[in-house]
């Protein structure tokens, strides 16, 4: 009976070593397979995080980027407001210039007109009164007459030379029109350095 009893014991043992060895090997198996799980949730969780960074950092970058240009849009609008405020002031102080001033650029205007014979020059309502017919008849040349008309140029400074049907404009909001075409950049450049 000892040798079953040894036989016996024997199988157990080796039965208990294969369940220990088949044991180790399972939960060796399983710890493995949860580290790998492990590594690759982490390895997800980096990525998902890594993205949401850049996403993140993209949309801050892209608010960034409109706000700046928003501003830039707001500086230019209100240097552009400067801008068409400084034209609408020249034309309001050439509006008030006194008659000698509007006589003396009157005459630098007559003196370099390319016309011949007789014009009529057409004041408007904010410089009427500053010139008359003897001012031009003094002020004509041998080959230009103008005669003063009494038809006035509403809401306008200035005067317009006619012969023809052809005119000479020199209201003042239209020569300021054409140097704000001309020079505005020029002078935005002076104003906004």
């Amino acid at each position: 009976m000892d040798a079953i009893e040894k036989i016996v014991e024997q199988i157990l043992e080796k039965g208990q070593i294969e369940v220990s060895t088949y044991k180790k090997a399972e939960i060796d198996r399983i710890d493995q397979e949860y580290q790998e799980q492990e590594e690759s949730l982490a390895l997800q969780e980096s990525k998902l995080i890594e993205k949401n960074q850049e996403q993140t950092n993209k949309a801050f970058k892209q608010k960034e980027n409109r706000q700046q240009l928003e501003i830039k849009q707001a500086i230019l609008n209100q240097k552009q407001d400067y801008l068409e405020q400084l034209f609408s002031e020249s034309v309001e102080r050439m509006n008030q210039w006194t008659q000698a001033e509007f006589q003396q650029f009157a005459e630098q205007i007559i003196t370099q007109l390319p016309i011949e014979g007789e014009a009529r020059l057409i004041v408007g309502e904010h410089s009427k009164g500053k010139l008359s017919e003897q001012w031009l008849l003094k002020h004509s040349t041998g080959k230009l007459q103008l005669r003063l008309e009494n038809e006035l140029v509403p809401r306008s400074g200035g005067f317009i030379v006619a012969k023809e049907g052809v005119e000479y404009n020199f209201l003042f909001s239209s020569l300021v029109q054409e140097i704000k075409k001309t020079e505005s950049f020029n002078v935005a450049g002076k104003l906004f350095q």
